[in-house]
């Protein structure tokens, strides 16, 4: 999966379709980067990139909140908070170290830094009653490091809308 070319848009927007199966197209001024798969409850998908590679999210244990990103059978990127019961994660992807924490300029929106502190991207909601997201990005991101961390985004999402709609 090449990186360079895909990550030239200052803002992607993931516009979402479908109910307990659904598919969050990443739409670039240039065209779409792929498509992510996100199957019920359990919360894992796949994402097909426009250039036919295959990126598999998952979570190996049903008690830990863990998350892996996987291209064939090598697992290339890990998440997990880095403390309990934070919202945060910590993610080891190609040997750096990234931190996703909440909080950026607008509600529910996500940071993503890199191991020196810098912002790399924010993951906002598309607002009012629209599904999807925009990123805006802030520095080079590898495709794979962008959509990891919508991934993840998108499973505290809903967590914190089943948290909500349970109170």
């Amino acid at each position: 999966m090449t990186d360079q070319a895909e990550l030239k848009a200052d803002v992607i927007e993931i516009t979402v379709s479908g109910t307990f199966k659904t598919e969050h197209v990443f739409n670039t001024p240039d065209g779409i980067l792929g498509a992510l798969t996100i199957k019920g409850s359990k919360g894992e998908g796949s994402f097909l990139g426009s250039d036919d590679a295959v990126l598999d999210f998952k979570k190996p244990s049903v008690w830990k909140s863990q998350y892996e990103l996987q291209e064939g059978n090598i697992t290339i990127a890990k998440a997990h908070p880095p403390k309990k019961l934070k919202r945060a994660f910590e993610i080891d992807f190609e040997g750096e170290i990234f931190n996703l924490s909440p909080g950026g300029s607008k509600m529910r929106s996500w940071t993503l830094k890199n191991s020196q502190g810098q912002a790399i991207c924010e993951i906002l909601p598309r607002g009012g009653l629209k599904r999807g997201a925009y990123i805006k990005i802030g520095a080079e991101i590898p495709l794979k490091l962008l959509v990891f961390s919508y991934c993840l985004v998108v499973k505290r999402w809903q967590e914190e809308s089943a948290v909500a709609a349970a109170s």
